[in-house]
């Protein structure tokens, strides 16, 4: 796993816990920082940090001295992907067809199986079951914020640690300015290329 091209397994593991908290319907209107981390089979452990203003999100992973950032921003229809050592960022568009930032509700736990409470680094929590694309996945529900402090399922587990609430910059959810914005490539035979 060393010498990854534009580290895609850290820009997976941002992504698919951006993710795993829209499309499980977890309420995202808290106002907190975190630390997280993510075991997945087959990889190294990856940890990082979350920020989370209302459905703004901000995901920071550095691997091998390396850091990517992903901020998630529905409210302008973008996601960006950052490279703070090249100060260079990729922009693209939010993707919401299969994904609702919305809270924890009744609806939502009459298709999750009620398990128990378990506390989890400190958060009591509502731990559920439920099958998503056919296969099952576990989920402790903070009771104090009503979010996920834990998601497991048959290859992944995430944890936040360390969480603290209260105000987080709005300055954390935008690119920097001097930061240069990369066109991704076309693909042949994609819309928009001439080769088509």
């Amino acid at each position: 796993m060393k010498n990854r091209s534009c580290k895609p397994f850290v820009l997976f593991v941002a992504v698919w816990i951006a993710v795993t908290l829209t499309t499980f319907g977890f309420s995202l209107a808290a106002e907190f920082s975190a630390d997280f981390s993510v075991k997945t089979t087959g990889e190294d452990e990856v940890k990082g940090k979350i920020f989370v203003k209302g459905n703004k999100i901000r995901q920071e992973v550095t691997e091998e001295g390396d850091t990517q950032i992903l901020i998630i921003r529905p409210d302008k229809n973008v996601t960006w992907m950052i490279t703070p050592d090249e100060k260079m960022y990729m922009e693209i568009p939010y993707e919401s067809d299969s994904q609702s930032v919305e809270p924890w509700s009744a609806e939502k736990e009459k298709s999750a199986k009620y398990v128990g409470e378990e506390t989890i680094n400190g958060h009591p929590a509502k731990k559920y079951e439920a099958m998503e694309e056919g296969e099952k996945v576990t989920y402790w529900i903070s009771k104090k914020l009503n979010f996920p402090v834990k998601i497991e399922d048959s290859e992944s587990v995430m944890e936040y640690r360390n969480i603290k609430e209260g105000s987080v910059a709005d300055a954390q959810f935008d690119v920097p300015s001097g930061y240069e914005k990369m066109t991704m490539p076309v693909m042949p035979g994609a819309k928009g290329s001439s080769n088509q």
